[in-house]
């Protein structure tokens, strides 16, 4: 299964999800819960975009600080990103 690059990294991606972990977009996030990367509904440059900066599908991840309609400040790998509304909401996560 390959897409935009991506490998699959096995786990509950191929499962179906339990009922309690719906999929969300990343602007749905609450600050300070862990969530995991389901999959990016982007074009080749937002995908590209990402996957360079370590958000890929199967990746976990936290919202360290987000305002009303700013920019999220997500930490992935240790490393803390500002990503905006427009791409936050084009990334589908489910809650771990």
């Amino acid at each position: 299964m390959r897409k935009w690059g991506f490998r699959h990294r096995g786990g509950d991606a191929r499962k179906t999800p339990p009922i309690n972990n719906r999929i969300m977009t990343m602007t749905d996030a609450v600050q300070g819960e862990k969530y995991r990367i389901v999959r990016i509904d982007g074009g080749y440059r937002l995908n590209s975009r990402l996957c360079a900066m370590g958000f890929i599908p199967g990746e976990i991840f936290y919202v360290s600080g987000a305002s009303r309609g700013g920019p999220l400040c997500v930490v992935v790998k240790g490393t803390k990103f500002a990503i905006g509304r427009g791409m936050a909401e084009r990334i589908q996560i489910r809650e771990i």
